[in-house]
């Protein structure tokens, strides 16, 4: 848009927008539920190492020219975080992504989606599982109210038949990219104080390098073709929207109302979701999944009850 055609009113809007916590955690939510609803409809087009690596290899060249003034700054921290660092990229960045595409080629986005909505539950239990922290009774009973609810999605509303090898590999796939990013998560705490913009740069480079051989191995296999052009959509979509814009709004959310109020929201990409894969992907919203989606929000809320109670207890710290 012209700087001299409309900008005030485009700047109001901006502005008005940038300072509402709703506005940010609708579109943030909005634009990570139609990553898995791109994965899904491009399944056809393009593999699942092709899409997850040029997600990120076009995550980290929008992102680099405002980075590089603080990866700079930041390079002797850096030099020596780089194991911590590594390991964080390669697997809650560039595996996680691989895995999170590989399982909307086996299972639906409607699946995926709900089975990706236990991630926040799983964000608050993990730091007990991999640090023995004390975990409080609420969270307890909504991690087992989440796994209820899982497990009456991947069972198709028939737990009690419970058959491990007929089991959809789509939705196990689904359940070990939120367990691989739910660590990830947990373990971003003990990444040392730098920059974050900084963070995302390196951790964007290490899983586009962590994808790279496999990738290039890949195209001295099956040869180079020119993309259509729904596969640069779908690229550029996936690279932009949900790796840096949704996390620019979310962030910015969080330093308005706290990462408590801010989490509420997390259960608002499935919703979306959901409904634009039957919308868009002419998915079926099936009663065994209203049924297990249901138990999920239901186990996001009261982790987020008792996540809002230890806040209260200990002061809660915004970024």
């Amino acid at each position: 848009m012209d700087a001299d055609n409309g900008s005030p009113g485009f700047r109001q809007a901006l502005r008005y927008v940038w300072g509402s916590p709703f506005l940010l955690l609708s579109l943030a939510s909005l634009f990570w539920a139609l990553n898995p609803i791109v994965g899904r409809a491009a399944r056809d087009l393009l593999s699942p190492l092709s899409l997850a690596f040029w997600r990120w290899l076009v995550a980290l060249l929008v992102l680099l020219p405002f980075a590089w003034r603080h990866v700079v700054a930041d390079r002797k921290v850096l030099c020596q975080a780089w194991p911590m660092l590594t390991v964080l990229g390669v697997f809650g960045v560039g595996v996680f992504a691989y895995i999170g595409y590989w399982s909307l080629q086996l299972t639906t986005a409607t699946n995926n989606l709900l089975l990706q909505s236990t991630m926040p539950i799983m964000t608050l239990v993990m730091p007990s599982i991999l640090f023995g922290e004390r975990i409080r009774p609420l969270l307890v009973a909504s991690a087992a109210l989440s796994f209820s609810g899982v497990t009456w999605i991947v069972t198709r509303g028939q737990p009690l038949a419970l058959d491990l090898g007929g089991l959809n590999h789509g939705d196990l796939l689904a359940l070990l990219g939120v367990f691989l990013y739910s660590a990830y998560a947990t373990f971003l705490r003990k990444v040392p104080a730098i920059h974050h913009i900084t963070l995302l740069a390196v951790l964007f480079a290490v899983g586009m390098a962590t994808l790279a051989l496999p990738y290039l191995a890949s195209l001295a296999k099956s040869g180079i073709t020119m993309p259509r052009i729904e596969v640069i959509g779908a690229v550029l979509y996936v690279g932009i929207f949900p790796s840096l814009v949704a996390y620019a709004l979310f962030n910015r959310a969080v330093a308005l109302i706290g990462s408590v109020r801010a989490g509420v929201y997390m259960n608002l990409p499935t919703v979306f979701g959901v409904f634009l894969a039957v919308l868009l992907l002419g998915e079926r919203l099936e009663t065994y999944h209203m049924v297990g989606a249901a138990i999920v929000v239901a186990a996001i809320f009261v982790s987020r009850w008792a996540a809002s109670g230890q806040t209260e207890n200990k002061g809660e710290r915004k970024p």
